[in-house]
């Protein structure tokens, strides 16, 4: 079909008028941004769920599309749990994760699953089980039944019990009635259905890091152990993806000349695994699929931008359209109605935050349904520019600059952002911290460092178990760089991070304590050794912590901002929630107490806040605290 016959319309729904606006939006209306977090297309794409703002407060909302209309059905946030996610399950029923934290003398996580009607009618908590404990995790969705409009596969820990090996049930969604399809299995912690709603393949460790997958042909067959490996140490180590288009393969992950690539594993464990896509420079990062069903039509992977790699001809050209349609963004297809007619996307730019369009194939027609989320004004956002960073030894770090609009990009105030994981990455596109900070003035530059994930094994391992030397090296290396290339003015530089950025910040002003101005740790780890602590009461954790951090006694306290904070000669912001499960706010409270007197210009502990602050209000004060921070410093 003729790219010229498609036409793309006004906006079906305007939200709220945005005003011709000069200065840079405020820390609230950045915060505001965090109340967006969901978006779901109901089956028959008359209605959109999302959470909004309705009465100063996050919702969820209902749009519909042919009464435009927009109503709170629910409120997204109650005492400490707060909508994680939500999906149409049918016509009217959506059903949504809820998260939230309890805090027994150490913090920790748990999950709910609920339904309600569009209307906001026939509200039910799904399942219900006494005690906390025992029903830690409740939202975990193996098969979503899409051809069954009452019931989905949920995977529960059996009733009376923590384990971490859950059985699949049938659940529900008018009743909460559940039955058992599938008892617990050790080690298996995760189980998955073909696209008839047969469970094939389970895998799972255990807490020694002993692993095993399964499989059987059909609903009735006896399950067969194909392949057993150790976490950390097996070059088997892989991840499964899906199901193969006929079914009765696994697109699973594996590495290919030192890189993640896609290979096709016989579920009967007879044949050898056979590569279907791998790139010569780069990770495959994961999967495209088709929302409704969850077929696999292809993967995606990052150079300086996403890029994608299609085996289903049809995916490939209405992401073609899409593309054409929306050029200069990053497109995904989040949802499907009217048997695939009807295509809800979500499309987002490193200047600006997402924005929706329904993609008719039936009338051949684009439409714009709103941001969905609150406007703001962009014109102070810097674009993320890809930068290849050459170090003193010869090492090219990849990484981004983003530069202030309308300034001459030469000795500007610069601050360093290094990100979290630490074995994550950093990619192009929208991010409120990086824009808060380039709408203030500031240039940003953001390095994916050795150890980050996305560049092969090889520069992943380079990292590995060297936080404080390896990573902090290269983050240094990088602020060197910019001074060389004349973009930052060396003497206003700050460096802030989060989580793994914030424990990175500390340690570069540490090795570096005359490079930066000031440095800002959000939820930043301190103490290398109470984090390998602090990650053994996870399932696997001790494991884990050994194989990420290390055991190595003169690398932990080698790396370690708690035992040099003496070496810190600027001052130092501290942002931490007191109920953060993944780094403690012990860190931050013993780091404030072990700078020298003076270097510590405050201690934002913000209360019931968990690590990634995903509140608005929890937002609001960070940002305020930061702009606060860095306008001391650098103007």
């Amino acid at each position: 079909m003729a790219m010229s016959s498609w036409r793309t319309c006004v906006c079906v729904i305007s939200f709220s008028t945005m005003a011709a606006q000069a200065a840079a939006p405020s820390a609230d209306e950045f915060a505001a941004l965090i109340d967006h977090r969901v978006a779901t297309l109901s089956m028959d794409g008359k209605r959109i769920a999302y959470t909004g703002r309705a009465g100063g407060k996050r919702a969820l909302m209902v749009l519909d599309l042919e009464k435009r209309t927009n109503k709170a059905i629910l409120a997204a946030e109650e005492d400490s749990f707060g909508i994680r996610w939500c999906n149409f399950k049918s016509d009217t029923r959506i059903l949504c994760s809820l998260m939230g934290t309890v805090n027994e003398g150490k913090p920790y996580n748990m999950t709910r699953l609920i339904a309600i009607n569009a209307d906001g009618s026939k509200f039910k908590l799904l399942i219900q089980r006494a005690g906390n404990k025992d029903a830690q995790f409740q939202d975990d969705i193996t098969d979503w039944r899409h051809s069954d409009p009452k019931h989905i596969y949920v995977e529960l820990s059996p009733e009376g019990s923590n384990s971490p090996f859950p059985g699949v049930y049938e659940l529900d969604v008018e009743t909460g009635n559940k039955r058992m399809i599938q008892k617990q299995r050790y080690p298996i912690r995760g189980w998955r259905a073909d696209k008839n709603g047969v469970l094939r393949y389970g895998s799972g460790c255990d807490d020694h890091g002993r692993c095993e997958y399964i499989s059987r042909a059909k609903a009735d067959d006896e399950w067969q152990t194909l392949k057993s490996w150790e976490a950390f140490k097996s070059a088997d180590d892989f991840s499964v993806l899906g199901f193969g288009p006929s079914g009765d393969t696994l697109l699973v992950t594996g590495f290919h000349e030192g890189r993640t690539a896609v290979y096709q594993a016989d579920l009967t464990g007879k044949a050898d695994r056979e590569l279907v896509f791998a790139h010569p420079k780069v990770d495959v990062g994961g999967v495209l699929r088709w929302p409704l069903g969850g077929d696999i039509a292809g993967f995606w992977y990052e150079t300086e931008r996403t890029r994608r790699e299609f085996f289903d001809a049809e995916a490939k050209s209405v992401y073609e359209l899409i593309d054409k349609s929306l050029p200069g963004s990053t497109n995904y297809i989040v949802d499907m109605a009217r048997d695939n007619k009807l295509l809800f996307i979500s499309s987002h730019k490193d200047v600006s935050p997402t924005t929706y369009y329904l993609l008719d194939l039936e009338r051949k027609s684009l439409s714009k349904v709103g941001a969905l989320m609150p406007e703001i004004a962009t014109d102070t956002f810097g674009e993320m520019k890809p930068v290849q960073i050459k170090i003193e030894d010869g090492v090219v770090i990849p990484g981004y600059l983003s530069l202030p609009p309308g300034k001459t990009p030469e000795k500007l105030p610069m601050v360093v952002y290094p990100h979290g994981g630490p074995h994550s990455r950093d990619d192009w596109g929208f991010d409120p911290m990086v824009q808060l900070m380039v709408s203030r003035g500031y240039a940003v530059l953001q390095m994916n460092f050795r150890g980050s994930v996305g560049y092969g094994n090889a520069w992943y391992e380079a990292g590995l178990r060297k936080w404080g030397s390896v990573m902090v090296s290269d983050i240094n290396a990088s602020t060197r760089w910019a001074v060389e290339q004349g973009y930052a003015d060396p003497k206003r530089i700050c460096i802030v991070g989060w989580s793994f950025g914030g424990y990175a910040a500390l340690m570069a002003s540490i090795r570096e304590p005359w490079r930066y101005r000031c440095v800002g740790s959000i939820a930043g780890v301190v103490d290398l050794r109470t984090l390998k602590r602090e990650e053994w009461r996870f399932y696997g954790g001790a494991q884990s912590a050994n194989a990420i951090i290390g055991t190595d006694s003169e690398e932990l306290d080698f790396g370690s901002p708690l035992k040099l904070a003496s070496k810190i000669q600027a001052p130092v912001l501290l942002v931490h929630g007191e109920w953060d499960v993944s780094v403690d706010v012990d860190h931050s409270k013993r780091m404030a107490r072990a700078l020298d007197s003076g270097k510590l210009d405050e201690l934002v502990l913000i209360e019931d806040g968990d690590h990634s602050l995903i509140r608005s209000a929890w937002r609001k004060t960070l940002y305020e605290k930061l702009e606060a921070f860095l306008a001391k410093n650098l103007q």
